[in-house]
Parts: structure tokens; C-alpha cells; sequence
């Protein structure tokens, strides 16, 4: 019963897939022509009906192709074209000689492109479908749509034809036609070029009736359903609206009534113009499919004649055929092991290789099969023989040097074990390892540790001698710091100096021509007397020279004044409360003259409010180095600059202090090195390297702040310090 149902089985699946792929084969058929008629309209064009008519009529339908209902060309018709397409199709005399004077675009609907069938063979039995306008058809114009799209034939869902009056399901497949030579890389290029399709009308029961055996159908139950677009995704679920083909009649009417077997029942989704047809088949109880209970009692009754007869027989060869086989594969896979392992295995006695697993003929260098049977002494420079394991049979450990086949030396690792301690004779059995590549690895190792070693002691060396270096930089950058400073303090004192020089001059000049009125004066007093028009006039010149000299040594007042108080802060460097505007105005105050001499105007915008606990004389430092780099720097080749100082307060009680010039700039290498010491631009015309140095190790160190500096070639330079109002005390100590 078994064997008969899996026959069954194997007949109803083989059957199953004739029907499937007879179906395929046929749909595959009938595309191809509709695939010949689209290569026609792509290489003449536009076809003419006597031509469509005179290409269908040569296919023979009725006899080569008896699934189809008729071959179709639908035009794309945009809504202004509509008029003149009628007439034009009214006026066509190429098959009959009145033309088609009641040709019209049925249903009547309004949209921008129409879909008319143009041309339908044979006419005869299809004129409903002439002029048909598939666009007021929703589901013809999704499928027009689709192959439009993706220029791949298309089908439509189950419809009914409008030329069938039987009422029978069908479907129409469709190729897309372009125009020629345009390209169709893209769905807006395709949507473009489409000039109309080529179609295909199907009956589906004339189609099945034709492709599936009538002898196979007798046997069999065929359902098809159509299950919707592969693109929309859903699961291929029959409903009755999807209904394509049932083998067993109509739905409603006459039926034939017929037991299936239970069990046989196969299911196929074919992919027919992009729509999932769910192919369902069962087969019916009969010669084909039923079972035979005549054969099914003969073969148990002799079975179990003859098994009663021969079946200790059978489970005698049996077990003796598993032993044999289990020991067969035992030694396979013994053998197996020996020739898979990374490591030489060998049978050694009496001074000879026994055997040996591939592994070792490997290591040593030898085809497969040449080492058994040799004696040990080809394997060893001195001749002896190292594979004896003793008397008392006891394991035996050792490093061993073995020479190869090409005659180079190996070293291993050797593992020893009698065979059988009561038998001698029987050998033992060896296993070696290569460990030659250790062997180099420690040799390479201990020259690279002696190496090591040796760069060690000269890299400490080097080390020393850096620091030596390092150290006496150190001193040598801490003198050149002092001398820029006192460099910097002399160049302040010239200045005061030749600032003080002309009031001093005035208040010198005024005093002694005072003197001589003075002089002139007493003599005057001295003859017989003063007119009071002398005395008005001595009295005014004397009030101008007071006034000269005063104003005079009133400047000079405020200069010392100013530099005493740079001079105090840059020397002493205490700490104390300051406004920033006054810090500001006190030093430019004593590079008056220098900033006068080089032509450069200084714009100060700082509010009078910017009260700081800090070091005035460490801010006085920072700006007497920017603006000395200003004039050594920003302005050369250039009788003019402005530098502008401006400073504004900032959250968290920090205050932004910006110099600016407008002089030629830094490129970006110079930027990069601007706070290295020695680096200078100007090396050998008065630069020494330490200013930016300088004022990084004040703003960074004693003001606890931080500055970054902007420039870019011929935009000038910014330098800009953030600076805290209240230095921390426990930085400040």
C-alpha cells in the first residue's frame, strides 16, 4: 500500500508538473508572437490595417494557435488628436473599400490620452471591441499603465470580453510599442516614446482545453484563480472573482461530480504578464490514481512467505555487513586522522620505518609511500639510532636534529612509546613535531634582545647628552628673555626721553627769555620810571612764559608719571586693582614717540568700567611687546599704519582684550611658529625671536588666560587675550 501510494504520488506530481509547464510553455508561445508583431511595428514604424491584416492572417490562428481570440493594436490618442483620428480611421480603405464610416470611440469619457482599439483580427466576431476606448476601463487602464511603465508585457485581471457572448472568462496580454530610435532608460522616457501596444486576447477555457491532455484531463481536477499584480505583494489567496478555469464545468451549472483522493492536491503560482495565477490540481479516484487491493493482498501474502522463510538470513547478513562496515570505517577514519595530522606519526623497529603516517613523509620531505621500510640511519647525521625506546618500555621525551631528503637539517620534537611492553619485538611508535621554525625564532630573538640592548645604552646616552643641550637652551633662553626685556625697558626710556626733551626745551627757552624781561624790566625801574602801558605789557609777557612753562611741565609731569608707572608695574610685577583703560593709556602713553616716528595712528575703544584684580605690569609687558612686533613687522615699506586696541567684558568674569593692525599680515607657516622661541622673521634686523614667546608664557602663565592670534597675508593681524578680571589667588601664589 505504501509503495502503491508513493506511485501515486510520484504519477500525480509528475502529472502536476506536465500541466504547469505545458501551461507555461504555451503562454510562452503565444507572448513570443506578441513579442515578433511588437518587433514589427519597432523596425517599419507605424503599421498599416492591410498589413496588420495580411501578417495575422499568415500566423493561421484557427490552426496554430486555437487559445486565441483575436489579435489587437491599441493607439495612444491624446484628446486634441481624437477628431482627426476618427476621420482618420473612417477614411481607411486598405482592406475595405467604404472604409469604416461608423467608427467611433466607445465609451464617450473625457481625459487628457485615450486608448481606442485601432485594429482587431479577425474582424469577424470582434467588432464590439473596434473603437473600444480601454482608457473608461479601469482595470484595462491600470494594466495599459503598467506595461507603459515598465515595458515588459503585461496581463490584464479576469475580465469578461466584449466580443464573447458566452460569458466565459478571459484575459488580453500586452506588449508596450516606443518609437524609434529614442532612448528608455527612464519611466519619463517610456511614458514619452509610447506609441501603443500590441495585444493578445485570450479565452481561458479554450486555452486549458488545448494545453492540458484531454486523457490527463479525465483524470484530473484543474483550478485556476488569478490572485493579482506580483507587485502589489499580498499573498496569493483564490477568491471567486479571480476564478479563471475549472476543469469540472461552470459554477451554477452542469458539473461533473467525481470523489478526489485525499492527499493529492498540488499547488503552483505561475507568473503570467506580471499577475500570479495560483494553479490548484486534484486527482480523482480511478485507474490512474486508485489502488489496486488485488495486487496489494497477493504481495502480503507472498511477502510474508518468503520473509518468514529468509528472514533470519537477512538479519544474519545484515549484522555481519554493519560489522564489516564499521570496520571498514574505523580503519578509514584511523587512517584519516594519521594522514591529516599536522605532526609526523611512525612505527619504528629493529632500526627500521615500519610505517608512517603521510605527516611525517611531508615533514621530511618524501613521496608518498617511500619512507616505509627504510632504515632509521638516513633519518640521522651520526647514523645511530634515536627511535629505541629502552628495555623497560618507558615513554620517551627528547629534542631531535633529523636530516631532511635535500639534505638540511631539521629539529623535533620527539614523543616515544612501546608498542607492546609484553612484545618487543612489535616496535614503537614515535611522534615528531617540527619546531625548527622555534628554534630560528629563539635564535633571531636572543641577536635582537643583544641588539636591543646595545640601542639602549645609546639611546640613554643621547638621552643624557639632550638633556645637557636642553638645559643650557633653558639658560640661553631665559639671558636672551631678560635682555629682551631690558631691551625693551631701554627702548622705553629713549622714548620718555626724547618726549621729555621737548617740554623740558620749552619750559628751558621760556624761563630764560622770562629772565631777560625780568632783566629789562628792573633796568626800566631803575631810569626815572615805569609807564603803566610798559608795565600792562611786562605783566602779559610774563603771564604767557607762566603759562608756557607750566603747560610745558605739566606734560612732562604726566610722561614721568605714566612711565613710573609702567616702570613700577613691569619691574615690580605685583598684584593689585587697576582700571584696564588706564593700563592701556599709560603704556601708549610712553611709546608716544616711537608710534609718532613710524607714522601710526592708535585707536583705543575700552570702556572706563573694566575694573581687574590682576597684574598691570604683566599687561603693560604684553601689549609694550605687540606693539613694538606692530612697528618692527606689520608696517613695512608703508609711512602709515593704525593699530586699534579695543576691550569689552565678557560672561563669567572674563574680558576680551583685542589688538588689531592693519599691516601685511601672516602666512600660515608663520603662524604656526609664532610662539617658538627664537622664531623671528627678522633675524638679524632686530628681531630676536621672544616677543610672541614672551607674551604666551605672561597671558598663559601670570594672567591665567589664554590667546590665539588671526591673520591671513595683506588683511593685517589680530591678536586677541581672554583674560580672567580676578586672577585666582591660589594661581596668583
Amino acid at each position: 500500500m505504501e509503495t502503491q501510494d508513493r506511485h501515486i504520488a510520484d504519477r500525480f506530481g509528475h502529472d502536476m508538473d506536465k500541466v504547469a509547464r505545458d501551461t507555461e510553455a504555451r503562454l510562452k508561445t503565444y507572448f513570443d508572437t506578441l513579442l515578433a508583431i511588437r518587433g514589427t511595428f519597432s523596425v517599419h514604424g507605424q503599421m498599416s490595417r492591410a498589413d496588420f491584416h495580411r501578417y495575422v492572417a499568415e500566423l493561421h490562428l484557427t490552426e496554430r494557435y486555437p487559445g486565441f481570440q483575436g489579435i489587437q493594436w491599441v493607439l495612444r490618442v491624446p484628446e486634441a488628436e481624437l477628431p482627426r483620428h476618427v476621420a482618420t480611421v473612417r477614411a481607411d480603405t486598405g482592406i475595405v473599400p467604404g472604409g469604416y464610416p461608423d467608427y467611433r470611440i466607445h465609451p464617450v469619457i473625457e481625459r487628457a490620452e485615450h486608448y481606442p482599439i485601432v485594429y482587431t483580427e479577425p474582424m469577424a466576431g470582434n467588432e464590439n471591441a473596434f473603437g473600444l476606448d480601454l482608457a473608461a476601463l479601469p482595470a484595462h487602464l491600470r494594466a495599459l499603465e503598467l506595461g507603459r511603465d515598465s515595458g515588459e508585457l503585461v496581463a490584464t485581471e479576469r475580465i469578461t470580453l466584449v466580443q464573447d457572448a458566452s460569458g466565459q472568462p478571459g484575459f488580453i496580454a500586452r506588449l508596450p510599442v516606443y518609437r524609434k530610435n529614442v532612448p528608455l532608460g527612464t519611466v519619463e522616457q517610456r511614458r514619452d516614446a509610447l506609441v501603443g501596444f500590441v495585444a493578445i486576447v485570450f479565452r481561458v477555457t479554450d486555452l486549458m482545453r488545448e494545453v492540458i491532455e484531454p486523457q490527463l484531463l479525465s483524470h484530473v481536477h484543474v483550478v485556476i484563480h488569478d490572485t493579482g499584480y506580483v507587485l502589489d505583494g499580498t499573498p496569493p489567496t483564490p477568491t471567486i472573482d479571480g476564478l479563471l478555469f475549472d476543469s469540472a464545468g461552470k459554477l451554477g451549472g452542469a458539473r461533473e461530480a467525481r470523489r478526489t483522493v485525499p492527499g493529492l492536491l498540488s499547488k503552483a503560482v505561475l507568473n503570467v504578464g506580471q499577475r500570479r495565477w495560483l494553479l490548484q490540481v486534484q486527482g480523482y479516484d480511478g485507474s490512474r490514481y486508485g489502488r489496486g487491493h488485488e495486487t496489494i493482498y497477493l504481495i502480503g501474502g507472498c511477502g510474508f512467505l518468503i520473509s518468514t522463510l529468509i528472514g533470519v538470513l537477512l538479519v544474519t547478513l545484515q549484522r555481519r555487513r554493519a560489522l564489516a562496515h564499521t570496520l571498514r570505517a574505523a580503519l578509514e577514519e584511523q587512517r584519516a586522522l594519521q594522514d591529516s595530522a599536522v605532526v609526523g606519526i611512525g612505527l619504528f623497529s629493529d632500526g627500521r620505518i615500519v610505517r608512517c603516517n603521510r605527516g611525517l613523509e611531508e615533514m621530511l620531505g618524501y613521496p608518498n609511500g617511500t619512507l616505509a621500510g627504510q632504515p632509521t640511519t638516513m633519518l640521522v647525521p651520526d647514523g645511530s639510532d634515536p627511535f629505541d625506546c629502552g628495555l623497560a618500555g618507558q615513554r620517551m621525551h627528547r629534542e631531535l636534529e633529523l636530516t631532511r631528503r635535500g639534505g638540511d637539517s631539521l629539529w623535533c620534537i620527539v614523543n616515544g612509546r612501546m608498542l607492546d611492553r609484553q612484545a618487543p619485538d612489535k616496535g614503537c611508535v614515535w611522534v615528531l613535531c617540527d619546531i625548527s621554525d622555534r628554534r630560528h625564532t629563539e635564535a633571531a630573538l636572543e641577536s635582537t634582545l643583544h641588539e636591543v640592548a646595545q640601542q639602549k645604552e645609546q639611546v640613554e646616552e643621547a638621552h643624557r647628552e639632550l638633556s645637557n643641550v636642553l638645559h643650557q637652551l633653558r639658560q640661553a633662553q631665559d639671558t636672551l628673555i631678560t635682555s629682551e626685556k631690558m631691551a625693551a625697558l631701554g627702548a622705553l626710556v629713549a622714548g620718555i626721553a626724547h618726549e621729555l626733551n621737548t617740554p623740558i626745551g620749552n619750559s628751558l627757552l621760556t624761563a630764560t627769555a622770562l629772565a631777560d624781561m625780568v632783566a629789562d624790566f628792573e633796568r626800566q625801574l631803575e631810569g626815572p620810571g615805569v609807564r603803566r602801558s610798559a608795565l600792562e605789557a611786562h605783566l602779559n609777557d610774563a603771564k604767557t612764559a607762566c603759562g608756557i612753562i607750566a603747560g610745558a611741565l605739566g606734560k612732562a609731569a604726566d610722561l614721568i608719571t605714566s612711565f613710573k608707572q609702567v616702570a613700577v608695574d613691569q619691574t615690580s610685577d605685583q598684584r593689585r586693582r587697576f582700571d584696564l583703560a588706564s593700563v592701556v593709556h599709560d603704556t601708549l602713553a610712553t611709546y608716544s614717540a616711537q608710534l609718532r616716528r613710524a607714522g601710526c595712528e592708535v585707536r583705543v575703544d575700552i570702556p572706563g568700567n573694566l575694573d581687574c584684580d590682576s597684574y598691570p605690569g604683566s599687561i603693560s609687558q604684553v601689549l609694550s611687546n605687540l606693539i613694538n612686533n606692530a612697528l618692527l613687522h606689520a608696517f613695512v615699506g608703508r609711512p602709515d599704519g593704525l593699530v586699534t586696541i579695543a576691550a569689552r567684558a565678557l560672561d563669567g568674569d572674563m574680558v576680551e582684550l583685542r589688538f588689531m593692525d592693519d599691516g601685511v599680515g601672516m602666512n600660515h607657516r608663520t603662524l604656526h611658529q609664532i610662539y617658538d622661541p627664537f622664531f623671528t622673521t627678522k633675524m638679524g634686523q632686530g628681531g630676536s625671536g621672544l616677543g610672541m614667546n614672551i607674551v604666551y608664557n605672561i597671558v598663559t602663565g601670570v594672567l591665567k588666560g589664554s590667546i590665539r592670534v588671526e591673520s591671513t597675508p595683506g588683511s593685517g593681524t589680530a591678536v586677541v587675550l581672554m583674560l580672567p578680571r580676578t586672577v585666582p589667588h591660589a594661581a596668583a601664589a
